[in-house]
């Protein structure tokens, strides 16, 4: 998979920061959390994130995040606004779709 530039925001009205991601999904961007945007007590480093810039999930690992993205590719059209996204995806399922690749909630971390 080749690698683009993806904006990445730790919220929604936050300056976005960029960094370079792949798109193993349509919408959906795997990418390293930014050195600027870690906790110091993360270990989760990778993310699954929407074309929003929001995160949608964390991982320990690429291959984990990717296996994420791929996990949950069936639950939406994820190239969709974040916020018609929120409205018709279930919470629970996509959070249980994720953990079987080894991700979580990014408030969970």
């Amino acid at each position: 998979m080749n690698a683009t530039t993806h904006e990445v925001k730790a919220s929604e009205t936050a300056t976005p920061v960029l960094v370079q991601a792949i798109e193993p999904v349509p919408g959906l961007f795997v990418y390293e959390q930014p050195e600027e945007l870690r906790r110091p007590t993360d270990s989760n480093h990778w993310r699954i994130g929407h074309s929003s810039g929001l995160t949608i999930a964390v991982a320990m690992y690429e291959d984990d995040a990717i296996r994420g993205a791929q996990k949950i590719a069936d639950l939406a059209d994820w190239t969709r606004p974040a916020d018609e996204l929120r409205r018709d995806v279930s919470p629970t399922e996509l959070y249980d779709a994720i953990s079987w690749a080894s991700c979580d909630h990014p408030t969970y971390r």
